[in-house]
């Protein structure tokens, strides 16, 4: 007798497709933990495939925030923003979702939770969870204690016993006065999306749904930053070696080898340059013409507030292949990968204004030009940094001859109020 195949339903058939579409999703995590830790240790497994909801949710969601023009994409938890300014426009460039590849995507689920968001940022976390972080500084401090009294370190050991007793007196406070007393203990309550703890609590409602749904968004927490940084190694490997090869990749690889010089970069990617104040002030960086003495005079009219005046930024003439002065309104309709000019000088910071100022515009001459030294970016490398009291892995970024401070992805309407507010 022949035994004929039953027939999986629409619902086992659509609980395959989850486990696989979250397996897929898992074992990019696991990687991505392992490259920025290297260590060889999964930290999620198949009882975890219920995070798959919450991460399908916020792939959708950073795809929706990456393209939202209301939006400067500042990432938190991070150290890069030359490379993640270019990562955000790279991928900003697709027409849909769908042309984006698993890490990528992974990528977006976390720009839906880093972030910078204003309205998060005004929230803060229960007492509970303050009480929580309060005690978890006492206890680092008590293991740093124990390591200044093995070393005999009298000075260090009478620092330690006076923080723990601040601490432990903050949490007295807030325990007798059921959290209405905050005086002096307003960082606890402050919501940081790095912190694990204010991670939990975003995620309270989840996690209380039962022993698996917390395990699972506990792991999530806890590596929070080890996971994102991990998924930002493995998409700048992608783009750098032009490759979506990453199984087996060792995890102790600890630097990408780019090279790239920036000007160059303005040729490929929709780059600007934001001037500081000096820039727009000083005569030197405004040719003897009209058009020239009459963006000077717009963007330093004292008539106008700071929020409304005409500001101009450094944009790729595509005609010429030179960099030209651009009013932002002239700008084209899109977002831009949007650099903050802050060029060195070699002289002494006592020395005259002007002879500093001299030196900039030299340099900056020199860069329109081609000239060397050039702006170059020269690697990624993995480091571990002290965050807070924590040692914890991290991600750098070596621009040799760097002529900018910071960089972000911004659409074009939101660039002269946020030169206004930042400039």
């Amino acid at each position: 007798m022949v035994k004929t195949k039953k027939k999986k339903s629409k619902k086992q058939k659509r609980t395959i497709k989850n486990r696989y579409e979250a397996k897929k999703y898992i074992e990019i995590l696991n990687l991505a933990y392992k490259q920025i830790t290297s260590s060889w240790h999964d930290i999620f497994d198949k009882d975890d495939y219920l995070l798959l909801p919450y991460i399908k949710q916020g792939i959708k969601k950073g795809w929706k925030i990456l393209h939202n023009k209301n939006i400067i994409k500042e990432i938190k938890c991070n150290s890069l923003c030359m490379t993640m300014a270019i990562l955000n426009s790279t991928l900003g460039n697709r027409k849909n979702l769908e042309q984006l590849n698993p890490v990528q995507q992974l990528y977006l689920f976390f720009i839906s939770y880093l972030v910078d968001d204003s309205n998060l940022s005004k929230k803060e976390v229960t007492l509970k969870h303050a009480i929580h972080k309060i005690d978890i500084r006492i206890m680092k401090e008590k293991q740093k204690l124990e390591k200044y009294e093995k070393k005999k370190d009298n000075r260090n050991i009478k620092k330690c016993n006076k923080y723990i007793e601040k601490q432990e007196s903050s949490k007295k406070q807030l325990i007798e006065s059921n959290g209405l007393n905050k005086e002096g203990v307003w960082s606890a309550f402050k919501l940081d999306v790095c912190n694990s703890i204010d991670c939990e609590y975003l995620h309270e409602y989840k996690m209380e749904k039962g022993k698996k749904w917390n395990e699972s968004y506990s792991k999530f927490c806890l590596n929070i930053t080890e996971l994102f940084k991990g998924i930002v190694w493995l998409n700048m490997y992608m783009i750098f070696n032009r490759t979506t090869k990453i199984k087996g990749l060792s995890p102790y690889m600890n630097r990408i080898e780019l090279d790239i010089l920036i000007r160059d970069a303005f040729f490929y990617q929709d780059i600007i340059l934001i001037p500081d104040s000096y820039i727009y002030q000083s005569e030197l960086f405004y040719n003897n013409h009209t058009v020239d003495q009459a963006k000077k005079k717009t963007v330093n009219d004292p008539s106008y507030y700071p929020l409304d005046k005409k500001y101009w930024v450094y944009n790729i003439n595509s005609k010429y292949g030179t960099l030209d002065k651009m009013k932002v309104c002239n700008l084209q309709n899109k977002h831009y990968v949007a650099a903050f000019l802050s060029i060195p000088y070699d002289s002494h910071w006592k020395s005259p204004s002007e002879v500093k100022e001299k030196e900039q515009y030299v340099k900056f001459q020199k860069f329109l030009q081609g000239k060397n030294p050039q702006p170059i970016l020269k690697e990624i490398y993995k480091s571990t940094r002290k965050i807070g009291d924590e040692e914890k892995f991290d991600l750098q970024e070596n621009i040799e001859n760097s002529i900018t401070l910071h960089w972000i992805y911004i659409h074009k309407d939101q660039l002269s109020h946020y030169i206004g507010e930042y400039v």
